[in-house]
């Protein structure tokens, strides 16, 4: 049973007030479920050491206006509960009332809220009628930056591929920013690959004593502190098995400080921190946080990967159900596929989350990973593209011992890599001797893919689409695979359903569309 959050007790009232004083509107209706101190009672969530009052006031009077629903994560925990709507009983001036003393009692001073901004707020989201999600809040009103230790940090980024950290005073930078928030992360670089980056700031001690930083990158880097190259991280690999943990002593005041960072291919992460004389817990630099300490004995908290703002998410680590060589991709409406680069096949589709990173990302875990989601497809399993067979002319080659034992047989293509569109679509391009293929996969409605093949050279080329699944022949020509999977090809394409197999055979030239959906 979900239970009412912030101010849900206020359409429980008939509480009159003939001038609205915030703390007595709080002490009065809020107190039950939020705590006269503003730490949360019965479960549920804080005030005290919450983002969500903090910022733009915006987000919380919408909050009040018309709920909110769904997990959320509060001052490091997760609550799934629901705060019922109140903009029908309450008046613009408790709203503002209300909320102008939770901002300034829990959330450090933040501003006060006007009963004018309240009612501009109503008025705009007067058509609303369902709860605010946390994502929707966050996406409109994003939390206040918190400035960490290092100022005037200045990241400057360049381009190249390198398998050591090169001398950087040679390099010409391709960009240098000022990060104002202290806050370092590899997504300033704006590249996926092949850089590198070097933030320089001064580190500000608040005293004297002992600073333990920890540093662990994916995939190389150094850190050096008031001059010292204290870390370093070697080779090409994830976070999780090189992670270094290092004491310095430092004088109070502003000191020196130089992070390098080189990123090769797969995964972009630094996760850098440190924990001052005083300090219980890692202070985190990074824009990802790592485990520290005692900490990295505990069960890791997953890190969902997902698409981000109409970008696809990407994941080239061991997936379960493929091959090692392994291409996953999570587009922006909840579809998601694997490709085999070992088999130049799209080998596993599903729906709804994408992958979980912490695995691989945070313990260098062995093994592989599953797909988050749900209803996963094993589409197909083994060599998907192929020269088609003699005489035809395709490739081919010769087995046997004997002169009268040689058959010609296909011969399979290559992966030849991938290439992003601007929203992260990948087209797969494989290649064997006298053809070419482009295999391309974009999103398509609520919940389906569009798939297009493009044959080339002077050679046909036949791509199962499916194997190990028997293919129903639809009235209205798509095929149905499995209790899930739908394949429709566009107008004048013809695949072949034969032996648990669904086939598709380009002539040179020739390009063919086909829409995956789920039931």
């Amino acid at each position: 049973m979900r239970t009412p959050t912030l101010l849900a007790l206020l359409a429980a009232t008939s509480v009159s007030f003939a001038a609205e004083d915030g703390a007595q509107v709080y002490n009065s209706l809020c107190v039950a479920c939020h705590g006269p101190d503003g730490k949360g009672l019965n479960g549920l969530p804080p005030l005290v050491g919450s983002d969500w009052p903090k910022g733009a006031a915006e987000r919380s009077i919408k909050i009040v206006l018309q709920g909110m629903t769904g997990p959320v994560d509060v001052a490091g925990k997760t609550y799934n509960i629901d705060m019922p709507p109140q903009g029908a009983v309450l008046s613009d001036e408790k709203i503002a009332a209300a909320l102008t003393y939770v901002r300034k009692t829990f959330a450090a001073g933040a501003g006060a809220v006007t009963p004018d901004l309240v009612k501009s707020v109503r008025a705009a989201t007067a058509g609303r009628t369902t709860p605010w999600t946390a994502a929707e809040l966050l996406k409109a009103h994003p939390f206040p930056p918190t400035r960490t230790a290092l100022v005037n940090l200045v990241g400057t980024m360049y381009k190249g591929e390198w398998k050591e950290l090169p001398d950087f005073s040679k390099l010409k930078p391709a960009q240098i920013e000022d990060e104002n928030t202290g806050i370092i992360s590899p997504a300033q670089a704006s590249l996926k690959d092949a850089f590198a980056m070097v933030w320089e700031a001064k580190f500000e001690a608040p005293q004297d004593g002992k600073y333990t930083f920890v540093f662990d990158c994916d995939d190389f880097g150094a850190l050096y502190v008031n001059g010292e190259r204290i870390a370093e991280i070697k080779g090409i690999g994830p976070v999780g098995g090189r992670r270094k943990e290092v004491p310095v002593l430092l004088k109070k005041g502003l000191v020196p400080f130089r992070l390098e960072y080189v990123e090769v291919a797969g995964h972009e992460v630094i996760q850098l921190g440190y924990k001052g004389p005083k300090d219980k817990e890692f202070n985190w630099l990074s824009d990802t946080k790592g485990a520290g300490g005692k900490a990295a004995g505990k069960a890791r908290a997953p890190i969902p990967i997902e698409a981000k703002d109409g970008y696809a998410a990407s994941y080239r680590n061991f997936i379960a159900g493929t091959t090692p060589r392994a291409l996953g991709f999570g587009f922006p409406n909840g579809t998601n596929l694997a490709y085999s680069a070992d088999n130049c096949a799209v080998e596993l589709l599903w729906t709804g989350k994408f992958m979980d990173g912490a695995h691989h990302w945070i313990d260098r875990g062995a093994g592989n990973e599953p797909p988050a989601g749900e209803g996963v497809v094993k589409a197909s399993d083994g060599q998907a593209v192929a020269g088609a067979s003699a005489p035809s002319g395709a490739i081919v080659a010769f087995r046997g011992a004997k002169a009268d034992e040689f058959k010609a047989v296909p011969v399979a293509a290559e992966f030849k890599g991938y290439q992003l569109d601007k929203h992260g679509s990948p087209t797969f391009k494989v290649a064997g001797e006298g053809f070419t293929l482009t295999d391309a996969w974009t999103p398509a409605g609520a919940a389906g893919l569009t798939r297009t093949l493009t044959a080339a050279g002077d050679k046909p080329v036949t791509v199962t689409l499916a194997r190990g699944m028997l293919a129903v022949a639809a009235k209205d020509g798509a095929f149905e695979l499995g209790p899930r999977l739908v394949i429709r090809p566009s107008a004048g394409v013809a695949p072949t359903a034969a032996a648990n197999e669904l086939t598709l055979t380009l002539k040179p030239g020739e390009s063919a569309t086909l829409g995956y959906s789920f039931r």
